[in-house]
Formats: C-alpha cells, structure tokens, sequence
C-alpha cells in the first residue's frame, strides 16, 4: 500500500496544476510514470482495498487528463 500512499501524494500534486494550458513536458512525465505503476484490482482484494483503488482511479483520471488509457 505505500506505493497506493506515494501516487496519491503525487496525483494531489498534479491536482492543484492549471489544466486550462497545455501540461508541460513535466506533467506529462509524471503522469506517465504514475500510470504505469497503478495498483491493478483483483478478486481477492478487500472491498476497502477496492475501494481506495477506485478513488486513485478517479484522482489519477482528473490530475492527468489525457492519459485514463494507462488506468489498468
């Protein structure tokens, strides 16, 4: 879960970024390297687990415009 913990930390950030303008070359590293590390689901997870699966889910889609493709 630290990893779940540290790309929360990270889509916050992206958050507060101004997505009226382009998203800097930087964004977009970031923002590629946060989707190839989302946690995928499985069927043993706890609905808790799930659950805070599909809240970064729905962070990392709103920071990152552009990029739900990634999204496992």
């Amino acid at each position: 879960m630290t990893g779940l913990k540290i790309s929360a930390a990270a889509l916050m950030l992206l958050a507060g970024c101004n997505h009226l303008t382009v998203a800097t070359e930087t964004e977009r590293a970031i923002c590629e390297v946060i989707g190839n590390e989302l946690p995928t689901r499985s069927r043993q997870d706890t609905q808790q687990t799930q659950d805070e699966i599909g809240r970064l889910y729905t962070a990392y889609e709103a920071a990152c415009q552009g990029h739900g493709g990634l999204i496992p």
